[in-house]
């Protein structure tokens, strides 16, 4: 069984040889290009694949720093507002002590004025009980000229 046939190795060869170049012509060629063409699609995608994330990182990268910014600004006008409240606190509390401090100067005024009035109708009531209960030990009317010079009198006595 083991026997060798030239003339069939060579036909074997031959017919080798003629299906490698068919083959080559027909299937080999569409094949390969087939397969180059899919490598192509692939790179294609892998760098649209790579361009896609290096778009998708930067877009995150912008929406992180506008979130830091909007923090940020967030934070800047807690801080601002809780400045405005606490200077408006400020301005009322100084307000209100303003508005006591003038009522209580107020009041003092008035108290003052009416203890004046008071000490006023008080020394001319006690003008009046002096000069009649003179009137009363001495016996007499006073005249007018008695009236001021006891009044006189009266007050030199009432301040040493």
């Amino acid at each position: 069984m083991m026997e060798i046939h030239p003339g069939l190795m060579i036909w074997t060869i031959i017919s080798f040889i003629v299906l490698l170049l068919i083959l080559n012509k027909f299937a080999w060629k569409p094949i390969l290009k087939a397969l180059d063409a899919r490598e192509q699609g692939i790179k294609s995608d892998i760098e649209q694949a790579k361009t896609a994330r290096e778009e998708a990182q930067q877009a995150l990268s912008a929406y992180q720093q506008q979130l830091a910014e909007a923090q940020s600004e967030a934070q800047r006008i807690i801080a601002k507002s809780r400045a405005d409240a606490e200077r408006v606190r400020e301005e009322l509390l100084a307000k209100s002590k303003a508005e006591a401090q003038t009522q209580v100067e107020r009041a003092r005024k008035q108290i003052e004025t009416e203890t004046q009035a008071a000490i006023t109708t008080l020394r001319g009531e006690v003008a009046n009980l002096a000069l009649f209960t003179a009137e009363k030990v001495i016996g007499r009317t006073l005249t007018p000229e008695d009236h001021k010079r006891l009044a006189m009198e009266g007050l030199l006595e009432s301040r040493n």
